[in-house]
């Protein structure tokens, strides 16, 4: 047996007896599948007990899956964007596998007799070689990668990714073709060399010299982003909404200056308690004392049943913009709380949306949802219903407008509401005379 062998036997029949599964785990809520969003560790990875392991997506929220226990990572099973069943094997552990390679490779040149020195250490070197080798190549597998050329090494891809190289494009000289970093450099300093010079006396055409020069060729390059997580799960609910529910739109404007003046007002109140009073309190008060006299507004449809689900509990979706895609956090019981209550509830779960830490009950229950560009701009919108919900309010940004009160023009602080409805349960009047008492609510806030 080579010395080679007898390096790699240990570690493979020991990864291969005492290999452990990683199952998803069920988050809760009843749900069936989770998409892997990212993974948080490689093959190879020694991994702590409670060390997040991997990022998976679920009806609109993001967790972090920690290990249960500590080892190392031998196999990805999965792929980034891939929808797993819970219960599904994604990873496999091993206990110490690091731990028994290394202790082999350092074994005194005693334990092999006959054995040189320079010998041992040529077999460390080339175990290591073949393990970045199996490491890397299992890794491409579980991202799903198809490669035209060698297998490179962890550190030789990080190189040719600081380096600007094409790894695929350069040819390995490691065991069994491995790709290592001296190959990245040697490649990188190839491509970098300047063009061969005109010899002395060479002929310079002088034409060439006095064109004009040459308008840059267009940019026609392309970048393909992966529709995967947030952006899938948004996708496909959007399809769903707008290929179920018959929408139409029906917009209003509304005279905010009463609730300027009163935010102004409650501002520094709000401050001392730590609270940022914004108009978006107000609207949701006002929603709610309009949706109680219109509770075909505050509903769903159960098609299954052939039933319209009347709701008599308040739970107001709030669509926010993060970095992943637009979340929509619930406040839940909106009926029962003031506008300062408000006012944290909603700073609350936006903060946590944009930081990818919100929890997943607060982004269910929702009975109505409201959206808003706030200071972006825009005069009106025609949003998408948050499904299974019936309707949707639209809100852009308030300004400061000329309009005709009591025949004279006046400056009023003005607001446009788009409200989108599913043409099955609401008729275009039921919505036309919800969008009227709201008005009014908004229009005498101390009412």
């Amino acid at each position: 047996m080579t010395t080679a062998l007898l390096l790699f036997n240990g570690p493979r029949a020991f990864g291969e007896n005492m290999s452990d599964e990683f199952k998803l785990p069920d988050i809760g809520e009843g749900l069936a599948e989770g998409e892997i969003v990212k993974w948080l560790v490689a093959v190879g990875d020694t991994v702590n007990e409670d060390q997040p392991l991997v990022e998976v997506m679920t009806d609109k929220a993001t967790v972090e899956i920690p290990s249960p226990r500590a080892g190392t990572v031998t196999k990805l099973n999965v792929a980034e964007g891939d929808v797993v069943q819970i219960g599904t094997t994604i990873l496999l552990f091993s206990d110490g596998v690091n731990a028994v390679a290394n202790e082999v490779a350092t074994t005194d040149v005693n334990a092999a007799p006959g054995v040189t020195h320079d010998e041992l250490e040529q077999a460390r070197e080339l175990a290591r070689a073949e393990r970045d080798a199996a490491e890397a190549s299992r890794s491409d597998l579980a991202q799903g990668e198809k490669k035209t050329g060698g297998v490179a090494a962890p550190a030789a891809r990080r190189l040719a990714t600081e380096l600007g190289v094409n790894i695929d494009k350069v040819s390995g000289s490691g065991p069994g073709g491995l790709v290592t970093k001296d190959d990245v450099r040697s490649f990188a300093d190839s491509v970098s060399q300047p063009p061969d010079v005109d010899p002395p006396g060479a002929t310079v055409d002088s034409a060439a010299h006095d064109a004009p020069p040459s308008t840059p060729a267009p940019d026609l390059s392309e970048e393909r982003v992966a529709l995967r997580g947030l952006r899938r799960t948004i996708a496909e609910r959007m399809l769903i909404a707008k290929t179920t529910a018959p929408h139409y739109t029906y917009v209003e404007e509304v005279d905010m200056t009463k609730v300027e003046t009163l935010r102004r007002e409650m501002k520094p109140k709000a401050a001392e308690q730590g609270i940022k009073l914004t108009y978006l309190p107000f609207i949701i008060r006002a929603l709610v004392l309009a949706l109680k006299d219109h509770p075909y507004l505050n509903a769903s449809l159960d098609e299954d049943a052939g039933e319209i689900v009347l709701k008599h509990y308040y739970n107001v979706g709030v669509a926010t913009a993060t970095d992943r895609g637009l979340m929509v956090p619930v406040v839940k019981g909106a009926d029962s709380m003031d506008l300062f209550d408000l006012a944290s509830e909603i700073t609350r779960l936006s903060d946590a949306a944009r930081d990818g830490k919100i929890a997943l009950e607060d982004l269910q229950g929702g009975t109505f949802t409201i959206t808003s560009t706030g200071n972006i701009g825009g005069f009106l919108a025609t949003p998408v219903i948050n499904v299974p919900e019936v309707a949707i309010l639209g809100i852009t940004s308030i300004r400061e407008r000329p309009v005709v009160i009591n025949g004279e023009i006046v400056i009023r602080h003005m607001l446009n509401l788009s409200l989108s409805c599913d043409h099955r349960v609401v008729d275009g009047a039921v919505a036309a005379l919800f969008v009227r008492d709201l008005v009014k609510f908004l229009q005498d806030p101390g009412a």
